[in-house]
Parts: structure tokens; sequence; C-alpha cells
């Protein structure tokens, strides 16, 4: 039996088996329950959580901060909360098995398909997910604004099948259906068009030409466009006594082929984008964007791109991710459709998971459309680097479920991953065993290599040996751009590499085959940002950051130490210190940044604090100390700023 119901629709309420409703004064620790409840069972990261509820904060104040959450919460599950709540030192769960939560119904029942289920999945849509709830902080509401546009697309979805399937028969109850429709997305033309095809059957001549001008006052108000050729010919139609053509029902999916053989690593099709617009012209755009996003994605070395000619000649089966998936071999399917109204085009864009026929992201671009091919680009650039991210991130989450029995060497690469952006000691070394594990299971796996290229580097900075891990690391480094040259993470870490050797002609050069590789791909863009940075080109590298943060709300942990590199370097101390702290665990060159923004700053209390932390594990710490082991500028006047700072705070000669 269920120990905790949630709705998330329309706002947030949570009541316990007894009926009692669960009381939580604080709306951040609702947004906190709400995060957890939508994936049931699955551990969050402290840190996670922290810089999705409290990213505004200093390190200690947010965990305090969640730390109270977490103890209101298990106040008002009482003696719930020990079959309901795990929290321990890393991260914090809701039991699967405990909770019933209207969102995760609502998508089972979508995934059903039957017209029952999608009954049901209309039902449970009440309103926006977590309607009213304002928490105010920005990588929340990003998240927030994510996924209300993935669920409303969801909704629409359902209601869309539900309007098929009740035409032929059900005439009234499909009206209702096309109103509420139109409720969710009042610029659905072809909705507007059903339910003058409903009226006009039935004989309501007046209230499907109402209808219509229902259709072109909301197409004028918002897109400042007439409505579509079939649309005017349908009224046309209507006002001459002609009934119109009945809406036809989705076709059946036809049978799906052969199954094909599913890579273990991950794999993708994109099929082809639906033109909603009504002209036939605009096929074109449509045929333009999914070939695009295909070339693009198979840019993404680890991923298996179907190519174009397989998923265009899957027909109806592409109605069924599940039969589509089997008959193309592929764990995940791009949909997608547009519709262009007058100077206006609006492209929608869904992440599918072929295993569970789940939504795992959606996305809406509405944009002006002056120069097509201009537009073509943008969008698909927007689409091709959010997959990139959305794609690992949940490939990451499904590897650290996993039993180590299970793990193949791509699971090990996202666990090392995974532990490359925690970054810090601990995590290192558990990130270190993983890509040693990784090249073992697999001794011509690029990524792999590459991976433990980056963890025997930084562990240089740890240990007494750095030249022997530097010179590990460029040995697995130059095997990993070996065994793929294709693949641009690998020239990235590559390039990192080449920057801690000092080697700057020889970073820049890999740093410029990553970009030219993937310009796409997050990680690249955002690591690349670090050797621009050392070598000088500060405010190209901001922008680079500045990017990878437009699109990726959660940053790893070591961006916000380039990021304040960066702000040091541009003499903007205060923002330095500002984000360095904003660090989930602070290594010990960290502490000796800090010191240096406090002693510009004149705060030498600060600066004292952390010049000790800094000395604690660098007893001998030194100004030339520190001139020779972490200078990888190229420029030496770069590292004068950050020696003139730790002078301020008190570091000896």
């Amino acid at each position: 039996m269920a120990a905790l119901h949630i709705s998330l629709f329309g706002g947030f309420e949570a009541r316990l088996a007894s009926g009692a409703a669960l009381s939580l004064k604080s709306r951040k620790t609702q947004a906190l329950v709400a995060y957890l409840a939508l994936s049931p069972g699955q551990p969050r990261s402290r840190e996670e959580l922290v810089a999705l509820l409290w990213g505004d904060r200093g390190e200690e104040q947010a965990r305090s901060s969640l730390r109270q959450a977490l103890s209101e919460l298990r106040k008002a599950l009482g003696e719930a909360a020990n079959s309901l709540l795990t929290a321990d030192r890393e991260s914090v769960s809701l039991a699967a098995e405990a909770l019933v939560v209207d969102v995760s119904a609502f998508e089972q029942s979508i995934d059903d398909g039957t017209p029952t289920a999608l009954e049901e999945a209309a039902e449970l849509y009440r309103g926006d997910l977590l309607d009213g709830i304002g928490v105010h902080d920005p990588a929340f509401e990003d998240w927030l604004r994510g996924e209300r546009q993935r669920l409303n697309e969801r909704a629409c979805e359902a209601l869309s099948r539900l309007l098929d399937l009740k035409a032929a028969g059900e005439p009234e109850q499909a009206i209702a259906t096309g109103r509420r429709l139109l409720a969710l997305d009042p610029l659905r033309e072809a909705t507007h068009r059903a339910l003058m095809r409903l009226y006009a059957q039935k004989g309501e001549r007046a209230l499907a030409l109402k209808q219509y001008q229902a259709c072109c006052d909301v197409l004028a108000a918002e897109l400042g466009v007439a409505p579509e050729p079939e649309t005017e010919a349908l009224a046309e139609e209507i006002r001459g006594g002609g009934a119109g053509a009945a809406v036809r029902a989705a076709p059946e999916p036809a049978p799906a082929g052969e199954p094909r053989p599913i890579s273990d690593g991950p794999s993708i099709a994109v099929l082809p984008f639906t033109n909603l617009s009504g002209d036939p012209e605009q096929d074109y755009f449509a045929l333009g964007i999914t070939q695009d996003i295909i070339t693009e994605l198979a840019r993404f070395g680890s991923l298996r791109v179907v190519a174009q000619v397989s998923t265009f000649e899957l027909g109806d089966r592409a109605r069924d991710p599940q039969s589509a998936g089997q008959v193309l071999g592929v764990r995940r399917l791009v949909t997608g459709n547009l519709r262009k109204a007058g100077n206006r085009v609006r492209v929608s864009v869904q992440l599918v998971d072929c295993e569970t026929g789940t939504h795992e992201w959606a996305e809406r671009y509405d944009r002006e459309l002056v120069d097509i091919f201009a537009i073509q680009d943008e969008v698909v650039h927007a689409i091709v680097t959010t997959l990139g991210g959305r794609i690992a991130a949940a490939d990451t989450d499904r590897a650290l479920r996993m039993r180590p029995e299970e793990l193949a060497a791509y699971d090990y690469v996202l666990r090392g991953f995974y532990y490359f952006d925690l970054y810090d000691r601990e995590s290192i070394e558990k990130g270190h065993r993983l890509a040693e594990q990784a090249v073992a299971a697999a001794p011509t796996y690029a990524r792999a290599h590459a991976l433990l290229a980056w963890f025997n580097a930084t562990r240089s900075w740890f240990e007494p040996d750095n030249a022997s891990h530097l010179d590990r690391a460029r040995e697995y480094g130059s095997e990993a751009v070996k065994l793929d040259p294709s693949d641009g993470q690998c020239w990235q870490f590559l390039a990192s590499i080449h920057l801690y050797r000092r080697e700057f002609d020889q970073a820049e050069r890999c740093n410029q085959q990553a970009q030219a590789l993937n310009p796409n791909d997050l990680r690249v863009v955002a690591a690349g940002a670090e050797v621009l940075a050392y070598l000088g080109r500060w405010e190209e590298a901001l922008e680079a950051l500045r990017q990878f943060e437009a699109l990726e709300p959660l940053p790893p942990n070591w961006h916000w130490e380039v990021l304040g590199l960066i702000h040091f370097n541009l003499g903007r101390y205060s923002e330095a210190a500002e984000t360095i702290t904003r660090m989930s665990a602070l290594n010990y060159w960290n502490h000796a940044r800090l010191a240096a923004c406090y002693g510009h700053l004149g705060n030498f209390e600060k600066a004292q604090e952390h010049l000790k932390a800094y000395m604690a594990e660098a007893p001998d710490a030194s100004i030339q100390g520190y001139a020779l082991s972490e200078n990888y500028f190229k420029n030496p006047e770069d590292l004068e700023p950050w020696l003139e700072g730790l002078r301020k705070a008190g570091l000896p000669e």
C-alpha cells in the first residue's frame, strides 16, 4: 500500500496513507519533494539538489538549507519517513514502491495508448506542473519550465489521439476533447478544422463558422497571419452547405519488422519531421531539419546514428516507439514537427525512450522566419546541443543504477564521467579506477583511454610524482585520438593534457580540432573554455562558458573553477570569489585562489582563512612554489595578479 499520494498537476498536494495532508510550509521543501517524486527510487546527489534549489547561496549555507528541508519533510512524514525517505551523506531519494504520483500515472496512461488510458491521462492533467509554486531559483525555474513544456506536449498528444479515436463515433465527446486541446494550444489549426467538421456533420453550421472565426482571431492576435488555405477552403464548403470531410481515425501501426540487435552504447534514429503547416511547399523545411539533425548528431563519436534512408522507410511503424526501436535497432528516437504561419515558424521536438515509450525530453522553438536557412541552422544547433547532453545524462543515470556485474565498458565510462564532474579528490580516485576498468574491458575503446588520460593528469595535482602521471596521461590521450580520430572529446582531453604540460601550441591545435569535429558537444565547448583561458583568450573563454550555461542548468563542479579563473583574470575579483564558492567541493588549490581574491578585495580575514586551508595540504607553499606548480598560463603576465593577491593574503615568498 502506498504511503504517500502526490499530486503535482495544478499545484502541490500530498497526502499520507491515512488521508491526512502532508503539511509542508516551505515552498522549497515542496519543490524538493516534487523533484524527487518525479524520479522515484533514484538517488539524487546532495550536490545536485543544492545546485537546483539553493544555487544562489554559499556552499555551507546551501547544504544547511537542504538539511533543514529534509528535517521538515521527516517531521511531516512522521512514522512513514522510515519507509519513504532515504538520505545519506551523498544522496537523497523517495521509495518508488511507497509512492503514487499523478505525473507518473499520467505518462503511463499515455504510453498504454488505449482509449480508456488516454481518457485517464486527460483527467489527470489538471493544470501546469507545480502551478503557483514559485521558488525563484534560476536552475529550478529552468528545470520546471522544461518539464512543464514536456508535459504540456504529452497532454496535447493524448488529447489529439483521443480526438482521432472519438471523431468517428462519439462526436459530442470528440468536440469536448477538441475544445480542451485548444485550451492547451490555441494555435493548433488542425484542431480548429476538426471542430469545424464535427459541428458541420451535426448540422450546426453556425457553430462551425464561429469556430472558424475563433481560429482567425487567435492566429491574427498571436502570429499576425491568416488561416491556412485548407482552413479557408473548409469554411467556404461549410458556408455552401457542405458537411466537410470526416476526421480520419489514426491508422493502426503496421506490424514491426524483424527486430535488429541493439548496441550496448547509445544509439538513436531521427524520424522525419512532420509538416503541420498545410502547405506542401514547406515539406522541404521539415526535410532539411531532419537531415541536418542526423548529420550533426553523427558528429558525436560515441553515438550510433541510423542513416536517413532507414528512418524514412519506416512508415506507420514510426507511431509506436517500441516497434520503431526494434526495427531500427536503437534505444532512442527523435521525433518532431513544424508549423509555419506567415513569417513565423514553430518547431517542436521530442526525445523518446524506445524501451519504455516515455518522453525523456521535449522542447518547442518559436522563431521569426527571416532567413530560412539561418533559422534552420539555429534551430538544429539548439536541438542537437541539448540532445547530446540529455542522452548522456539519461545513460549516466541508468549506469549508476546498474549492478557491478552488469557493467560494460561504456557503463564504466559513464560512471567515470559522473565522478569527473564531481571533481574532488575522492571522486577523482574513484573515476580513475572506473576508467582503468573500462580500458581493461575494451582496450580499443577510445573514450575510455581519453578519460583515463584525464584522471592521470588530475592525480598529478594531488600526488608528488607529478611528471610520471602527466607522461602517462599524454600516452593514454595520444592513444585515444589514434583509436578514434573523429571523436571531439578525445581531442579535447588531449588538449587539456598538453595544457597541463605547458605545451601550449599542441594544446591550441588539439582544442581547435575538437571544436571543428563537434561544435555541438557541450562538454567540448566547456572544457575548451579552460584551454582558451590559459592561452589568454579570456573573453572567448567566457563566451564559451555562457553558451554552456545556457543549455546546462546544473553545471558540473569544475565549471565554477574555470569561470572563477576567468573572472579573476578579467579583474573581477568579487565575482571570482563568489563563483569559486559555488563549487560543491573545494580542492586545496581553490582555497589559494580564494585567498588571492580576498587579498585583492582587502578582506584579509577571509584571505587568511583560505590561506590556512590551502597550507594545511601544502605546508611548504610559497609564492615561488605556487608560481611553479600552478602556472598553466601561456602569457607570464597572466600569473602576476594571482601572485600579487597571494602576497596580500600573506603567503611567504
